[in-house]
């Protein structure tokens, strides 16, 4: 299941220089599908229909979710979704869809729909650290971060050493507000000059730059050597003593 992308910042030019994004942290979006002359697939090379006898006609059950596997790669969400919901009708009884709804509800918004797949998800599979991550991820965007911290700490009572679990809770502190625990989890994933690397990021794009300012600064007087970090803190001192 993949997870959203980090919001561009928005505040200045220069970090189009700039392609380090945070490090795996929660769940990549599905690509949103540009064209306008959609037309729906009926099933791929890869797809478990092609290659079949032609006498032997597969379920409607069978076609719809095949369908929209294909249809979610391409980026057609809300397409996907119907051909699932359509799916579950046909045959109630097949095997749970609850996987494949989960991050698809989550991608176009309807995170009530997305979080209550994934408690289904959850339960079958409570071990499942990266649907852990996934759902932690979701609680955050729905903006229920208390809930997002209990259930990426329980993941991470399980794989402690989970670095995307780890960014992802530290995703979580930042957005409630609690930027010295999401420093310490940043840390824990990834190291001190990560983190304040990280930190440095999504402070420009709060619009908190003195705190952007400060840890890019305290990232490139550690010792481990990051040139991103670098060029980041000079773009910004220019730009910033530019205006």
């Amino acid at each position: 299941m993949n997870i959203p992308k980090q919001p561009a910042c928005k505040h200045f030019g220069f970090m189009l220089l700039v392609s380090t994004v945070l490090l795996n942290t929660g769940c990549r979006q599905l690509g949103q599908h540009q064209q306008t002359d959609f037309l729906k697939p009926f099933a791929t090379a890869s797809s478990p229909l092609s290659g079949r006898n032609l006498g032997t006609m597969p379920s409607d059950h069978t076609l719809c979710v095949e369908t929209a596997k294909t249809v979610a790669a391409e980026g057609h969400a809300d397409e996907a979704i119907k051909l699932y919901l359509r799916a579950e009708k046909i045959d109630p009884k097949a095997a749970s869809v609850d996987a494949q709804l989960a991050p698809l509800y989550a991608s176009v918004g309807n995170y009530p729909a997305a979080i209550e797949r994934y408690q289904r998800c959850v339960k079958q599979s409570p071990s499942d650290i990266e649907l852990c991550n996934n759902f932690a991820w979701t609680l955050m965007e729905a903006g229920h971060h208390e809930l997002a911290i209990a259930e990426a700490t329980r993941g991470l009572n399980q794989a402690g050493d989970h670095a995307r679990l780890q960014a992802t809770l530290a995703m979580i502190h930042y957005r409630q507000g609690n930027h010295d625990k999401a420093f310490q989890s940043f840390e824990t994933a990834q190291g001190s000059t990560a983190a304040h690397h990280n930190l440095s990021l999504l402070d420009i794009d709060a619009g908190n730059l003195e705190s952007a300012r400060e840890h890019l600064r305290a990232a490139n007087q550690s010792g481990e050597h990051n040139s991103q970090s670098q060029i980041l803190l000079t773009a910004f001192e220019a730009q910033t003593t530019g205006n």
